[in-house]
């Protein structure tokens, strides 16, 4: 079962009160690298069962930098609390980020690495980790990489700058997670979460129906 993400970008501190709107989301990512600061961990508690946590690296995708200490430091105090949340693999490796049942990440925004260069930077993190996420940008050979990546256990992949339509193609294929907007792009290639939800509940329904369609 593929689970939408809506993605919001968190600007200012009381961005955090719009979470609720997108409660029909099964999870809501908040993007604390769009804010550039982190946000009390107390003021977000009320929302733990609901949230991912990403404060995402400007190497990744990433709009403003948090300082490495400052962000190993509010990830172990959100893992001590039970947060879910998403941290990169070079992160996770470089600062000893605690990571299990986390989502961790990689991205690769710029060329489509070869299997073995990914399956190196996320191996250690496969089996104990909430999932693996990978996202590559739509070069010649990207679908053959994240099609040859889902035959792993636990991950989600993204093409990135591509119809996104193939989100959906890669979550019927078995991708776990599919993000969509909240109202702008996080990331080149979203839909807004709300599309994706209809696209993915009419596939089930034709799937529900007539099993062939989806299954040849």
């Amino acid at each position: 079962m593929t689970l939408v993400v809506a993605s919001l970008p968190i600007r200012k501190e009381e961005d955090i009160q719009k979470i609720p709107n997108f409660y029909d989301a099964d999870l809501i990512e908040i993007r604390l690298d769009y804010l550039g600061k982190l946000i009390p961990i107390e003021k977000l508690e009320k929302f733990k069962e609901k949230i991912i946590v990403t404060i995402r690296d400007p190497c990744e995708g990433g709009i403003n930098p948090i300082e490495p200490k400052e962000k190993t430091e509010y990830l172990t105090k959100l893992n001590e609390k039970g947060f879910l949340y998403d941290v990169e693999a070079r992160f996770a490796k470089m600062h000893n980020v605690p990571t299990r049942n986390k989502i961790v990440s990689v991205h690769y925004f710029d060329k489509v690495p070869s299997f073995e260069e990914v399956y190196e930077m996320i191996k250690d993190f496969i089996e104990t980790s909430w999932l693996v996420k990978v996202a590559v940008i739509g070069k010649p050979g990207y679908k053959s990489l994240l099609s040859k990546i889902l035959e792993l256990e636990k991950v989600s992949v993204m093409p990135m700058g591509v119809n996104p339509l193939e989100r959906i193609a890669f979550s019927i294929l078995g991708s776990k997670l599919i993000y969509g907007h909240t109202g702008e792009e996080t990331a080149k290639g979203q839909m807004h979460y709300k599309t994706v939800k209809q696209i993915l509940s009419y596939l089930t329904s034709i799937s529900i129906s007539s099993p062939s369609i989806l299954t040849g």
